[in-house]
């Protein structure tokens, strides 16, 4: 198994499933897997005869079933203490809540993430789906985090993405910043092209990827570097401590 470390980052190419049992608890799960059959099945064949007469990438990458999300669920669960934050669609979202509620997690209706703009439904078939969904779960511990926003909405330049079916950089700051503080460890078990890792490091927190494409890691090595030397860059310089002249002048010695 590779393993990279890069600043605070380390990033395993390998299986989730089995490296996830493996390690310590992390202080936050943040994460995009695969999606359902049908999501996956409605964008790649949408890439094909286009109005436009372009070719949309394909996923490249095999959906996630219910029972598949039922199980990573539980691993999700057992790696943190702290919140798991889950990108899915509408299909596999109930299936994702009602199995952190057996295992009792407080989890919330899913948090929208709206992308205004977004092509139309090519297929002709239904309404056009701008919205990704964001299941979260809690432990008792972040029942006092503090209130928290209800949805994301993409804007302007938020489309610096590295892969299909990634997420823009300034979205995973921003949720990388509320669910999670400085100094703490994050997880993306499904890390893709590094988006959530290339955040962590801006916003000053440890972290841990898995990858099993070995393509996709490789961007996420090269993405996270940078991100890191960002990170370095702008960093708080922590001032060199000052000397104090704690000698008595002349004037107080022959006074006393």
């Amino acid at each position: 198994m590779r393993v990279e470390q890069i600043g605070n980052a380390t990033l395993y190419l390998g299986d989730c499933r089995d490296i996830l049992p493996t390690l310590p608890k992390v202080d936050a799960v943040i994460t995009d897997p695969p999606y359902s059959e049908r999501t996956h099945k409605g964008h790649d064949e949408n890439t094909k005869g286009r109005r436009d007469g372009a070719n949309a990438r394909e996923l490249g990458y095999a959906a996630l079933s219910e029972p598949q999300a039922v199980e990573l669920a539980r691993l999700f669960h057992a790696a943190t203490t702290g919140w798991v934050v889950w990108f899915t669609d509408s299909e596999l979202a109930t299936f994702i809540r009602r199995e952190f509620d057996t295992l009792g997690r407080t989890t919330f209706a899913p948090l929208p993430y709206h992308h205004p703009g977004r092509s139309v439904r090519l297929s002709g078939d239904g309404p056009s789906s701008w919205t990704d969904w964001i299941v979260v779960a809690r432990t008792k511990a972040q029942a006092k985090w503090g209130t928290l926003r209800g949805g994301y909405v993409a804007g302007p330049g938020w489309s610096d993405k590295e892969r299909m079916g990634g997420k823009p950089l300034t979205l995973m700051q921003h949720v990388v910043s509320d669910y999670s503080k400085r100094g703490d460890t994050v997880l993306d078990p499904f890390m893709g092209s590094g988006t959530t890792g290339a955040a962590c490091c801006i916003e000053g927190r440890q972290f841990i990827g898995c990858e099993i494409d070995p393509a996709a890691f490789d961007i996420a090595c090269r993405r996270i570097e940078q991100a890191h030397a960002q990170g370095q860059l702008f960093a708080p310089t922590q001032a060199a401590p000052v000397q104090l002249d704690l000698a008595v002048p002349s004037t107080e010695k022959e006074a006393a």
